[in-house]
């Protein structure tokens, strides 16, 4: 990430200069300075947040021809979403680092390419994205980590996430957190409890 930082620094300067230069000229398309990524609770969602955005990042990929600039700055928007959920994965070390770091730094290259424009870039390394993406979500096949504690939250009624897996064999911790304003009822045939 922070090889990133000293290039974004440069690429602003870039953008900035000429925008002050034509100040006075119509500019032709707008563009939004920062999106904002959705909030991510869990780690689980993360996961499903980061195949859902690569999915449709590769449907703009796939358009015939030069991509325009509004593609170009739809994968943009798309790339703070992916951001958030891989800093929400690194955060739950939900995956393992070195894997973590691959997709993460593909993220970072997307986000500047496509914030500077530059097509073959952002398909350089969204080729890189989707293997290291894999790698990542293969994680889920492997035998479970097992952690401190477990949490399911319970907002709107609704269980999130809807499933855990935990390591068989072993007594774990698990909290249930009622965002609701009434009681919730909660119960495993599963678990025996």
């Amino acid at each position: 990430m922070k090889k990133f930082l000293t290039v974004l620094g440069v690429s602003t300067i870039a953008i900035m200069a000429p925008s002050y230069a034509f100040a006075s000229e119509p500019v032709a398309e707008e563009r939004a300075e920062h999106y904002e990524g959705i909030k991510i609770e869990t780690a689980e969602k993360a996961f499903t947040v980061l195949d859902e955005n690569i999915a449709a990042i590769s449907v703009i990929l796939k358009k015939e021809g030069e991509l325009e600039f509004l593609d170009m700055e739809n994968i943009h928007e798309v790339s703070y979403s992916l951001e958030a959920a891989i800093d929400k994965i690194r955060a739950e070390k939900a995956a393992e680092t070195a894997k973590v770091d691959a997709v993460d730094e593909a993220i970072q290259a997307i986000h500047f390419a496509s914030e500077n424009q530059e097509e073959a870039k952002t398909r350089e390394w969204f080729a890189k994205l989707e293997p290291a993406a894999g790698e990542l979500n293969s994680v889920g096949d492997a035998t479970p980590v097992k952690k401190e504690f477990y949490e399911i939250i319970i907002k709107d009624h609704k269980f999130s996430p809807e499933e855990i897996t935990v390591p068989a064999g072993q007594k774990i911790k698990l909290i249930v957190d009622n965002q609701d304003a009434t009681p919730e009822e909660f119960e495993s045939h599963d678990m025996n409890r």
